[in-house]
């Protein structure tokens, strides 16, 4: 069995012709003989939008299975909180898990989200949240409750998942879009107060370290894939788990990864292609 994982495609960002893009998709997945793929979130800026890219994907795809995740970006618009944790939609991956057949393998999906844990202001927490609602792209994404209590509700719907997986012995792939290690974060040098307090800003958003923590509880977890950092990173071990980040990212001029590729020949690039052993 094989399967395929990516993250961050931003195709409106990257002015994407979608229905060109998707042409080109299937038939690197066919060509590639892809059983299973997987995308870790941030399609487009609008739920509507991403669902319809995924419904459009996998009806063009017979041999291949698609699952997706919502990135920050995704819930933008046209979802609620309350639509994101109960939105019903065969290939909508959040708090699911899919069995591969004849593998011993479980892949389980959860959006994640952010507790301002990776951030120097973790204990500002009103501080943080008043800048994340006058700067932060997310400050358009309502919720009933605080980033904190939040991310509690994901470490729960997690751990949940990796109670039954345990219980039924199975190996886990876990994928979710925001980061779960403080070490897949970067390490700038910042030249001034102000610049240190921008970044401090942005890193409480990127992610949350109790994830990386609650995964490390779990030895039957192998491989956890992310996206949301736009930047190709070498690949993170801790312990007996494997950190992968598969973002696309959005193409810049400055972006010397960039220079001279498609969102195509970027979108493979970062494509991780994973054959899983069969019984």
């Amino acid at each position: 069995m094989k399967i395929a994982v990516s993250s961050d495609l931003h195709l409106d960002l990257n002015h994407m012709n979608v229905d060109r893009f998707i042409t080109q998709q299937v038939r690197y997945l066919t060509e590639q003989k892809i059983d299973y793929y997987f995308f870790a979130g941030d399609a487009f800026n609008d739920f509507n939008q991403t669902k319809a890219y995924f419904t459009e994907l996998q009806s063009r795809l017979p041999y291949t299975k698609s699952y997706y995740l919502a990135g920050n970006h995704d819930m933008l618009k046209n979802i609620s909180y309350e639509q994101l944790e109960n939105f019903q939609d065969d290939l909508y991956f959040h708090n699911h898990y899919v069995d591969i057949p004849r593998t011993n393998w479980r892949i389980i999906g959860n959006n994640g989200w952010y507790d301002y844990s990776f951030s120097t202001y973790e204990g500002r927490a009103d501080e943080v949240a008043r800048w994340k609602h006058a700067y932060w792209v997310d400050r358009t994404i309502t919720q009933p409750m605080s980033d904190q209590r939040r991310m509690e509700v994901v470490l729960q719907e997690v751990k949940g998942a990796l109670t039954e997986a345990r219980i039924a012995q199975k190996r886990v792939i876990l994928m979710t879009h925001f980061v779960p290690i403080k070490l897949a974060l970067p390490q700038p040098i910042i030249e001034s107060p102000h610049r240190q307090r921008m970044w401090e800003m942005t890193m409480a958003m990127m992610g949350s370290k109790h994830l990386g923590d609650l995964i490390a509880e779990f030895p039957e977890v192998k491989e956890v894939f992310y996206g949301h950092l736009h930047y190709a990173q070498p690949l993170i071990t801790v312990g007996n788990v494997n950190y992968r980040n598969q973002a696309v990212g959005v193409w810049r001029k400055s972006n010397g990864q960039w220079k001279r590729k498609s969102l195509l020949n970027q979108w493979i690039e970062r494509l991780y292609i994973k054959d899983l052993e069969l019984f």
